[in-house]
């Protein structure tokens, strides 16, 4: 498995993966993204570095973004800090530990600028809160986002 930072002539893979990825969880009753992605969203995190492809063979089969954060709703960070999200496998390649790798990129990414990484999920995500805490990031609460709470997580 390769990770590189994504080129914006992914666009469409990463959009097809982001929707797909979408529509499965929302089978499963997880309302985290809204479906369709928004192609401008993309291309702006394409061109501010912070979206990132994992490839498989040659094909992309899944995406992540890494990016400094300040706050997230009402919880505050300090200036060292990069925020893991956005975190998409096509279904067909999940439960592979393809997660986890990109957990221990993201961490590894982290500490190597001597920064905190957090990252959140839906709080009704029961099977990727364990699975965060799992991979070694503390949970550190449930905090209300516009109509849900998401819990979010945190590895220094």
């Amino acid at each position: 498995m390769e990770i590189r930072l994504a080129k914006i002539d992914d666009l469409s893979q990463l959009l097809y993966i982001l929707n797909e990825v979408t529509l499965n969880l929302q089978q499963k009753g997880i309302h985290q993204w809204e479906y369709p992605w928004d192609n401008n969203k993309i291309i702006n995190q394409l061109k501010n570095n912070f979206l990132y492809v994992l490839i498989v063979e040659e094909e992309i089969i899944g995406t992540f973004c890494i990016y400094d954060i300040e706050n997230i709703n009402e919880f505050s960070f300090d200036d060292k800090s990069k925020y893991l999200s956005q975190i998409a496998i096509l279904p067909k390649f999940q439960g592979k530990n393809i997660g986890s790798a990109i957990t221990k990129f993201a961490c590894f990414l982290a500490k190597g600028l001597d920064k905190t990484l957090y990252l959140d999920c839906w709080a009704g995500n029961e099977k990727l809160k364990q699975f965060y805490s799992r991979n070694g990031l503390e949970y550190i609460g449930d905090f209300p986002e516009e109509d849900y709470f998401v819990s979010i997580f945190k590895y220094s």
